[in-house]
C-alpha cells in the first residue's frame, strides 16, 4: 500500500498550539521552522524576515552553512522571479496564503548562474517555500523547507503545508494587531486633522517606508502616494520626513 496522504491533525494541533504559546514575531518564526519538521520532513530550512521596504531585517536557518545564506542574501535574494526573489511582486492571495513546491531539477538552463553556483553546489532536489504576510498583504516573513535527498516531498506534505500555513499567517498577523481604543504616539500633533489614507500613509513613513514601497503596500500609484505625502506635510507644518519623525515620535 502507498504511503498515506492524509493529514495528521492531532500533531497538527499539537504543532499549532506551541507556536501559538509564542507572542514575539521572530520567536514565533523560530518555532515555526524547528517545530514544523515534526510535520513536513526536512533536510535544511530558512526564513527571512522583511520589513516594509522588503529589506531582510532577521534570518535564520537550520543546516545550512552561513557561507551559503551569505550567498543567497548578496545577489539571488535581489532577483524578481517569484520562486526565489524577495522584490517580486507578491501579495496575499484572496484565498490562502501561499505555498509552492519548487522543484529545481526544471529550473535548469545553460549559463543560469543560480542553478551552477548556488541550487547545484548545494545540492537541493525541491523546496517547499510558503509566507506569512503582515496586515497589509505584503510579504513579511519567507520560508523555504529544502530537501537534498532523492526522495521529494509527497502530496502528504503539501496538504499538510496547507493545513497549517493559513492557522500560522493569522497568528503571525494578530502579533501586529492595535489594541481597540490604543492612542498612538504621535496623536496631538495635529494629526486629527489627517484623513484615514494620510493617516495610514503617516504610520507608514514613520517606519521607514519609502514612498515607491508605501504605493506597492497600498496598491496606490507613486504620484498618489507622493501627492498623500505632500499633503501630510502641509497639514503638519513639516517639509521632510525628518521633521515628521522628530514632531511625532521626538526623532
Amino acid at each position: 500500500m502507498g504511503a498515506s496522504t492524509e493529514v495528521p491533525h492531532d500533531k497538527v494541533n499539537e504543532f499549532l498550539l506551541k507556536c501559538g504559546n509564542v507572542h514575539e514575531p521572530y520567536k514565533f518564526c523560530v518555532s515555526v521552522l524547528e517545530g514544523i519538521g515534526g510535520l513536513v520532513e526536512f533536510d535544511e530550512g530558512l526564513f527571512l524576515m522583511l520589513d516594509g521596504n522588503r529589506r531582510i531585517v532577521r534570518k535564520y536557518a537550520k543546516n545550512i552553512p552561513p557561507r551559503w545564506i551569505s550567498i543567497y542574501l548578496e545577489y539571488y535574494s535581489r532577483l524578481s522571479d517569484p520562486d526565489f526573489g524577495l522584490d517580486s511582486e507578491v501579495f496575499e492571495p484572496a484565498s490562502s496564503p501561499l505555498v509552492r513546491v519548487i522543484d529545481w531539477g526544471k529550473y535548469y538552463w545553460e549559463g543560469d548562474d543560480l542553478m551552477a553556483d548556488y541550487i547545484q553546489p548545494r545540492g537541493l532536489k525541491e523546496s517547499l517555500t510558503f509566507v506569512l504576510f503582515d496586515l497589509k498583504g505584503s510579504p513579511a516573513t519567507a520560508f523555504s523547507l529544502d530537501r537534498t535527498r532523492e526522495e521529494r516531498f509527497s502530496e502528504r506534505d503539501v496538504r499538510v503545508a496547507n493545513t497549517v500555513t493559513p492557522h500560522l499567517n493569522n497568528l503571525y498577523k494578530n502579533m501586529f494587531v492595535r489594541p481597540s481604543g490604543q492612542v498612538r504616539l504621535w496623536d496631538g500633533h495635529g494629526a486629527e486633522d489627517l484623513t484615514a489614507r494620510e493617516r495610514e500613509i503617516c504610520e507608514l513613513l514613520c517606519e521607514g517606508v519609502t514612498p515607491s514601497n508605501i504605493s506597492r503596500e497600498l496598491h496606490i500609484s507613486l504620484g498618489t502616494a507622493n501627492k498623500h505625502i505632500s499633503h501630510i506635510y502641509k497639514k503638519l507644518e513639516v517639509s521632510t520626513r525628518q521633521e515628521l519623525l522628530v514632531l511625532l515620535l521626538g526623532k
